[in-house]
């Protein structure tokens, strides 16, 4: 027989570092991989989206498709935006990171090596969040600042926000 009191109970600690699935933000609407590059385009104008998720029909992430993507791949190779489909468009081997991973400088670094500046985040393959340069700065820069600046102000008093996005 097990005796509830013989195990204990611990929490991480207070001032623990934030995880990605913390700081990110809600993923954004996505299209179907066998959606037309056109539908994707049409999308992202509504939305001032720069790139939109892309999924398989088991709502499964299969990377983001940019605006540049479009222009480049489909559009500047001679390629019919209305025939040519999202899926076939979308760029091999996108980077992503775990909603459980610590948000630390290699994560800013991994994020600013992106041409958007951002990250999807992916749990069990299906797309959760984004991960901007924002969201993961500026609890770094709250650790590496703790000293008021010359007019009294704190680093964490700065609220960042994207603009088009609910926070």
């Amino acid at each position: 027989m097990i005796d509830p009191l013989d195990f204990e109970v611990s929490l991480p600690p207070q001032d623990s570092p934030p995880t990605v699935r913390q700081l990110m933000s809600p993923a954004p609407p996505g299209i179907d991989q066998f959606e037309t590059v056109m539908a994707a385009a049409r999308r992202m104008r509504a939305s001032g989206a720069v790139s939109i998720p892309v999924s398989d029909e088991c709502a499964l992430f299969l990377g983001m498709l940019s605006d540049r993507d479009i222009v480049e791949r489909c559009v500047a190779d001679g390629h019919n935006p209305r025939a040519v489909t999202v899926g076939w468009l979308l760029p091999q081997q996108q980077p992503m990171i775990d909603p459980d991973r610590v948000v630390d400088a290699a994560v800013l670094a991994m994020i600013v090596r992106r041409p958007l500046a951002e990250l999807p985040v992916v749990e069990n393959g299906v797309l959760i969040g984004m991960i901007s340069v924002a969201d993961a700065a500026v609890p770094l820069l709250d650790d590496e600042f703790t000293e008021p600046d010359v007019d009294g102000f704190q680093p964490s008093e700065l609220l960042v926000t994207r603009a088009g996005r609910d926070s």
